[in-house]
């Protein structure tokens, strides 16, 4: 018997999700059942799969921003969590850290950031 390649890749990708959604429903239960035990509710439990396509969906700007917080030790919850001067100290660092890398970016050329043609 001949199995063609793409029926042998097939077969994979259909098992590898198969795996990948018995074990996010059995999470997904594990959290329900642990949830209705205490009576208390808890927030939805985000999977791998959720997790990468929500960092998919971010711009370039955003995924700096989470990268430049995460060197801080910090999320965007934390951030928003913070009183006012504490997040403007925090924005301020971000502006500073932002302004640096694109000035000692050698890539960046004169007129890069702005038309200085106009």
């Amino acid at each position: 018997m001949l199995i063609s390649g793409s029926s042998i890749m097939a077969s994979l990708a259909m098992s590898t999700l198969n795996k990948i959604n018995q074990a996010t429903a059995a999470a997904t239960t594990k959290a329900t059942d642990a949830t209705s035990a205490s009576g208390v509710s808890a927030a939805p439990v985000k999977t791998a799969k959720d997790e990468f396509l929500d960092y998919a969906k971010l711009t370039p700007a955003q995924k700096m921003r989470a990268a430049m917080l995460g060197k801080m030790g910090l999320t965007e919850e934390q951030l928003k969590a913070m009183d006012p001067k504490e997040r403007q100290k925090i924005e301020d660092k971000l502006k500073e850290q932002i302004k640096a890398q694109i000035e000692n970016d050698p890539k960046m050329k004169q007129g890069a950031l702005v038309d200085i043609q106009a």
